[in-house]
């Protein structure tokens, strides 16, 4: 019983048996028509939705009861719509089966999960719909099929494919954060700004105990080049002669290699061997005096093409270029020679020798042209200083045009003047003139000439060949010198008849390395050289520095089509030598190399403040001050400067 003393039993609320006056809505008799309208929830001409309206997609909470009440009344719709649509507000005398509907959608548990497949009934073979055992949800014939899908598989998968993808792309951002350059030098061709290594074979290694050095030598010592750091091996006299090595210069074929030194199948193999290291092998070709003249060219330019491709040194197109003859009985015999080691061993250029001796030939230019020509762009012509020297005005400009190297030798003897007027007169002459001129190939020793210790300090050499290592160019090293490998002394006169050969001494290696030969004495010179083998250390570190640096490997600095200087020698005064190197956006050095006996202190501020030595020095990495600057006799500090 409620407040009102009506039974709330739920037998006694049917429709039935409820007295008329309690299923008349108050409104019929205490509100007026228009505003028993106002109040009505629905509008006038839209039709009540039916009683067991259920939405597709709300999980029924009904049983089986209720659909049986359901069904009971819905021959009762019309009336029941026209009854609610003239109820109030109050709600009163509606039906129980819309009360049971709103029970469903106030529920706190009409929210069902989905479960399993097994789980879901079917719809029946006769079409009829059916509700899940457990889900309360309807599944019919066109249920989507995604319904039935592994769900939880499929996110297995899809998360370690994502995961998948995030690994590599980390990878692949890995991959080329490691593989970046560590520095964004500018480029600069194999022989330009690298270190050229000079070596007389006879005097470097010895591989059958006649003791004399022989190319298989040089193949064996290919670790000792690489150790270096330099970019090219450059042979020096290995054709045959009447009497090698004491008669080196008398030259007697280019096409061979002298019996002593071995065959040209094994020059061959020294190129094949330098090359797997990224080293170059250039020779020299004396063609003084074992030529009188030079000879008409053997090739018409103008019928060829434009060599821009090195590559095109094959045997193919040197065959090419000899069919195309102007005078095939001349026998041009400089264009033979390249012809036949290029196509026999591979070699990667020539240091002609001897061509001041042809300075005024009317056939210097065409044949010059032709030698380049079949060199290419990516293999080097080198010539003298004293070649270019003596060329006329006139044919300056076609001769340099065709070479890429010009060997200009500095003198220490004549002490820091000197070395400052070669170097001025270098850089300032006609070889740096164009953009298409040769670079400069720096020499300190050569075959001809003493060793850089004669009469000197060991310390001498290794301060000038430090010195030389910050020149703009290409600077070259005589084998021994990155040592300080004196002459032979013989102080008992047993060797007199070879003392022309004294400063081409024996190479001194390491103990723990084997000596030069395993012989008591050698044939042709004593074996009393001395060598200092803990100046290595300083020429390694100079020549790495070279090569990371473009302030000192480029040679000038190119812009707009101008070669502009970036090589300064500051002072040259009293033995001492200071040379600033410098390139845009990069470091700049200071090049100190005191020549003289003493040891000074130098005031420096003028130039520069301060700065970290890199090389020459035991301190390096030590910060230095140019007001109290000092440096020990026959000493070169290379110094970064700050700025």
């Amino acid at each position: 019983m409620n407040h009102l003393q009506i039974s709330t039993d739920p037998t006694l609320l049917g429709a039935d048996l409820l007295p008329e006056s309690l299923t008349t809505s108050p409104s019929v008799s205490t509100f007026l028509p228009e505003e028993d309208a106002s109040t009505c929830l629905l509008l006038p001409e839209t039709p009540s939705p039916p009683l067991d309206f259920s939405h597709p997609l709300t999980p029924s909470m009904g049983n089986a009861t209720d659909n049986h009440v359901r069904d009971s009344v819905t021959g009762d719709d019309d009336q029941a719509a026209e009854t609610s649509s003239s109820s109030g507000s109050s709600g009163i005398g509606m039906v129980a089966p819309v009360g049971a509907g709103a029970g469903n959608l106030f529920s706190h548990n009409s929210y069902q999960h989905l479960r399993k497949k097994s789980d879901v009934v079917k719809a029946g073979q006769d079409g009829s719909m059916h509700h899940a055992a457990s889900l309360g949800i309807a599944v019919t014939k066109d249920m989507p099929g995604f319904v039935h899908w592994n769900w939880p598989l499929i996110r297995k998968c899809t998360f370690f494919v994502f995961l998948a993808l995030i690994v590599a792309m980390v990878g692949i951002v890995v991959a080329m954060i490691a593989t970046l350059p560590k520095s964004c030098n500018p480029p600069a061709t194999w022989y330009k700004g690298s270190v050229f290594y000079e070596v007389f074979p006879a005097s470097f290694q010895d591989t059958n105990d006649d003791g004399l050095g022989d190319i298989r030598g040089l193949i064996g010592r290919a670790e000792y080049f690489k150790t270096l750091g330099i970019g090219a091996v450059r042979l020096n006299s290995i054709f045959p002669s009447k009497h090698y090595p004491d008669h080196f210069q008398e030259v007697t074929s280019l096409l061979d290699v002298d019996e002593v030194l071995g065959k040209v199948e094994d020059v061959q193999k020294l190129a094949a061997t330098l090359h797997e290291r990224n080293i170059s092998l250039v020779l020299d070709l004396p063609i003084h005096p074992f030529l009188e003249h030079l000879s008409p060219p053997t090739i018409d330019l103008d019928r060829l093409p434009n060599r821009t491709d090195g590559d095109m040194i094959t045997s193919e197109f040197l065959r090419l270029s000899r069919s195309i003859t102007t005078k095939p009985e001349s026998g041009t015999v400089v264009s033979d020679v390249l012809r036949f080691w290029l196509t026999r061993t591979g070699v990667d250029g020539f240091y002609v020798k001897g061509l001041e001796h042809f300075a005024d030939d009317p056939l210097l230019v065409e044949n010059v042209k032709e030698w380049k020509y079949l060199l290419g762009p990516d293999r080097i012509l080198m010539v003298g200083q004293k070649f270019v020297e003596q060329l006329p005005e006139h044919t300056v400009r076609d001769v340099l045009s065709q070479v890429d190297l010009v060997d200009v030798y500095l003198d220490v003897s004549n002490g820091t003047d000197g070395i400052a007027s070669t170097v001025q007169d270098a850089i300032q002459g006609r070889l740096l003139r164009g953009v298409d001129h040769p670079w400069i190939h720096w020499s300190l020793g050569s075959v001809s000439e003493r060793r850089l210790t004669s009469g000197l300090s060991p310390n001498a050499t290794l301060a000038a060949t430090l010195m030389e290592l910050t020149l703009p160019g290409t600077p070259s090293i005589f084998y021994g010198d990155e040592i300080s490998l004196e002459e032979a002394n013989d102080p008992k006169g047993e060797h007199v008849d070879t003392q022309h050969l004294h400063h081409l001494a024996a190479m001194v290696w390491d103990s723990a390395q084997n000596q030069f030969t395993s012989r008591g004495s050698l044939p042709w010179l004593p074996r009393s050289a001395s060598a200092s083998l803990h100046h290595l250390d300083y020429v390694i570190e100079a020549i790495a520095l070279r090569k990371r640096s473009p302030s000192i490997y480029q040679n000038a600095v190119v812009k707009e089509g101008q070669m502009l200087p970036n090589t300064d020698i500051k002072s040259n005064q009293n033995e001492i030598l200071v040379i600033q190197r410098w390139y845009p956006r990069r470091n700049s050095f200071a090049t100190v190399a005191n020549l003289g006996p003493k040891r000074v202190s130098l005031d420096l501020t003028a130039m520069f403040y301060s700065g970290e030595i890199v090389a020459g020095s035991s301190l390096k990495h030590e910060r230095v001050y140019f007001d109290r600057f000092e440096i020990n006799p026959l000493e070169t500090i290379v110094v970064k400067l700050h700025k």
